[in-house]
């Protein structure tokens, strides 16, 4: 494969997505979801020929698929391939290949659990960032977010918050048995989530497990010395899924400026003694003030995302300072 916009040539497996291909030589193609459904990891095909895994125009415009463009997280080759990109590559940091084991995994709420590892040497990522995790006999990795931000250069013990999704074959393995001690490959760092460089006021948007890079993202900008305001909506289905409140009160208190937490349940009781918001965590986006001014980060289901997207460029938040990263499960991959 050529990438003529970087004057490049890659080596690609015929059972490999061009996205991996890239991924694996260092490149920072942008992706969000690795499932099609997004739309980020758009390129121009300019001669030879693919296999898609699922059409590209599921989530790309008329005009793009009639222009040549398709998405490299669904493009398998089926000959020599010359592509081009709409914008220059960066270089991101080398992935590499981890040994791991279980030594900890205590629920954070009835389907969550914090997922603790230790690596068999230390691990340099950008808070927001996440890693592939591969357990014996089980096909194919897993992709979770690091929960945390690391408080002096690289890690040797990570932290994930892994969501039970029923019928999954790694979590129904995780969550149904001791696991501690047991062995899993981790394959680190990837992905371009991460803290802005900005003064602009945050408003983070989570909803489930995709709490995680949020308390990662606050966490470095905590320690950086953030004084700008900040907004954090969580929705969950009912107080009993509300996790982390601790760790979210400790940074509400330490934060050197405002700090608003608003959790909003969709399923709790109605005659419970719980009077926060209720409803889709979205629907609070409309009582926010100054949302205009303000930078984005959003991350859980693809349909919240969608939907907080949607909300804030009707307000008037400009695309550049919305950040996003969509969970999704093995069915599509996250």
């Amino acid at each position: 494969m050529t990438l003529a916009s970087e004057a490049r040539t890659l080596l690609v497996a015929r059972d490999k997505t061009l996205l991996e291909a890239m991924l694996a030589e260092g490149l920072a193609m942008p992706h969000d979801c690795k499932v099609g459904s997004c739309g980020t990891c758009k390129f121009k095909l300019v001669d030879g020929r693919i296999r898609e895994l699922s059409p590209s125009a599921l989530a790309l415009e008329r005009d793009d698929l009639s222009a040549g463009y398709r998405l490299a997280c669904q493009a398998l080759p089926r000959s020599d391939l010359t592509i081009a990109l709409d914008a220059p590559l960066l270089s991101q940091q080398t992935v590499e290949n981890y040994s791991a084991t279980i030594v900890a995994s205590p629920r954070l709420c009835p389907d969550i659990i914090n997922l603790i590892v230790e690596l068999d040497r230390p691990l340099s990522f950008t808070p927001g960032q996440y890693a592939d995790l591969s357990a014996p006999g089980i096909d194919g990795p897993r992709s979770y977010s690091f929960a945390f931000a690391p408080k002096a250069g690289p890690a040797r013990q990570l932290q994930f918050h892994v969501r039970h999704v029923p019928g999954g074959t790694f979590t129904d393995w995780l969550f149904g048995g001791e696991r501690i001690g047991t062995q899993l490959m981790v394959s680190a760092p990837y992905g371009e989530f991460h803290l802005k460089t900005s003064t602009a006021p945050m408003l983070c948007i989570a909803g489930g497990s995709g709490l995680a890079p949020i308390m990662a993202i606050l966490q470095e900008a905590l320690a950086n010395g953030a004084n700008r305001p900040v907004v954090l909506l969580y929705g969950a289905r009912s107080q009993a899924h509300l996790y982390c409140l601790d760790g979210i009160g400790e940074l509400k208190a330490a934060w050197n400026g405002p700090f608003e937490f608003r959790p909003v349940l969709s399923e709790e009781a109605p005659d419970s003694a719980w009077d926060g918001a209720r409803g889709l965590v979205t629907q609070q986006i409309a009582g926010l003030l100054d949302k205009a001014l303000c930078e984005a980060y959003l991350c859980g289901p693809p349909a919240m995302v969608d939907l907080a997207e949607e909300e804030l460029l009707k307000a008037g938040v400009s695309r550049d300072t919305i950040s996003a990263d969509r969970f999704l499960d093995r069915s599509s991959a996250r």
